[in-house]
């Protein structure tokens, strides 16, 4: 006969009247690694924190193959979302409070996930704030703790910044396992989009100009 007892503590940080949450952090092995997980939005108050969303379910399930022993999840928004939100509802970014994690004196022992996902991958304003974070992270020197997360069956470029919802959806029986974070690609590709719709948006005005032109 054998006896196993598993122990998690866990604490929230998030603004009093519950609308934005900050930061979930599980606390499970002492002897385990840190890591810092970033998602796009939370969907947990601070007051339910005890509970689990799907995407944490999953990555609970799946720390054992990453070795850690704490595990901090934060997001580009702050602002609680119970459902697929709209571009408005996002308009609490979470990069102050996120810098300070990457001031804390034992960071570079920290594997760093970026777990965002694909969703308001054309959005300009989250295209922005995920530059903004990749520049800090690069700022700082911590470009080599920055990982993402992978499963067989997926090619690399599927597994850049993937979620963990879809990671769980369709590979939960996988062995999941962290690979380097492209940060230099990742950055040069954002800021192309973001010149990108720069340009687009100079083409619309010019067209606008061109119209009004003509019907004077």
């Amino acid at each position: 006969m054998i006896k196993n007892e598993f122990v998690m503590s866990v604490a929230a940080l998030g603004t009093d009247d519950g609308k934005n949450t900050y930061e979930i952090r599980r606390k499970w092995d002492e002897k385990g690694k840190k890591a810092v997980v970033i998602e796009l939005y939370p969907t947990i108050t601070v007051e339910n924190c005890g509970i689990l969303d799907s995407s944490t379910m999953y990555l609970l399930n799946h720390v054992k193959d990453f070795g850690w022993g704490e595990m901090r999840v934060v997001n580009l928004y702050a602002t609680v979302i119970s459902n697929k939100p709209s571009v408005k509802e996002l308009n609490h970014d979470s990069l102050a409070y996120i810098e300070e994690i990457f001031e804390e004196e034992d960071i570079h022992t920290y594997d760093i996930v970026i777990a965002w996902g694909n969703s308001l991958s054309s959005h300009q304003n989250t295209i922005k704030t995920k530059i903004d974070l990749l520049s800090i992270l690069e700022r700082k020197g911590l470009s080599k703790n920055v990982k993402c997360i992978t499963a067989s069956g997926l090619n690399t470029k599927q597994s850049v910044g993937i979620h963990p919802l879809y990671l769980g959806l369709h590979c939960s029986k996988d062995k999941w396992q962290l690979s380097e974070y492209p940060l230099k690609e990742s950055l040069n590709e954002l800021k192309k989009c973001v010149k990108g719709a720069k340009t687009e948006n100079k083409k619309k005005l010019k067209k606008e100009e061109d119209k009004q032109n003509k019907s004077k």
